[in-house]
C-alpha cells in the first residue's frame, strides 16, 4: 500500500470512472449493430469477454444464415441473445456492489471471504452457471451449401 499511495503522488495525472452500464432498447438500427460490452455491458466480475465471443459467434452464423438481408439476421441475434445477456447483467448488479464497496466494513466483508480458496471456487462455480445458460446452434461451416 506504501508503495501505491507514493506512486499517485508521483502520477502526472490520475483518472477515476464509475462503475456503469448504458442499456440500449435495441441492439442494432440500419447495417451497425452492437456486440459485447458495447450492446449489453455484462458485468465487472469477468462476464463481458465471455458474452462478447458468444455474441460474435452468434451474429457471424446468423449473418451466414441470413445471406443478405441483415435485419433478419440482427433481429434472430438479438432474440437468441437478449435473455442470456440480461442474466450477465443481473450477476454483474450483484458482483459490482460486492467487488467495489463504498465502505471500509465492504471492503472487509469483500476481503475475507475472497482471500478463502472454497469461497473462489464457488464464485467461479456460479459464474459457469451463468454462462452457460445460453444454448449456441451449430452454424454450418459453408452456409452456401445448405438450404434455409
Amino acid at each position: 500500500m506504501p508503495r501505491l499511495i507514493f506512486s499517485l503522488h508521483q502520477a502526472p495525472d490520475l483518472y477515476f470512472d464509475s462503475i456503469s452500464r448504458a442499456d440500449v432498447d435495441t441492439w442494432s438500427t440500419g447495417r451497425v449493430c452492437l456486440v459485447g460490452d458495447a450492446a449489453c455491458g455484462a458485468t465487472i466480475g469477468g462476464m463481458g469477454t465471455g458474452s462478447a465471443v458468444v455474441a460474435t459467434y452468434v451474429l457471424a452464423g446468423e449473418l451466414a444464415r441470413a445471406r443478405s438481408d441483415h435485419r433478419a439476421a440482427f433481429a434472430r441475434y438479438e432474440d437468441r441473445l437478449r435473455k442470456y445477456a440480461e442474466g450477465c447483467q443481473a450477476g454483474g448488479d450483484r458482483t459490482g456492489k460486492f467487488l467495489a464497496p463504498v465502505t471500509a466494513t465492504g471492503i472487509s466483508l469483500r476481503n475475507t471471504p475472497l482471500s478463502r480458496r472454497l469461497f473462489l471456487h464457488g464464485m467461479l462455480k456460479l459464474g459457469e452457471k451463468v454462462s452457460s445458460t445460453v444454448a449456441l446452434p451449430d452454424y454450418p461451416a459453408d452456409p452456401s451449401h445448405v438450404s434455409w
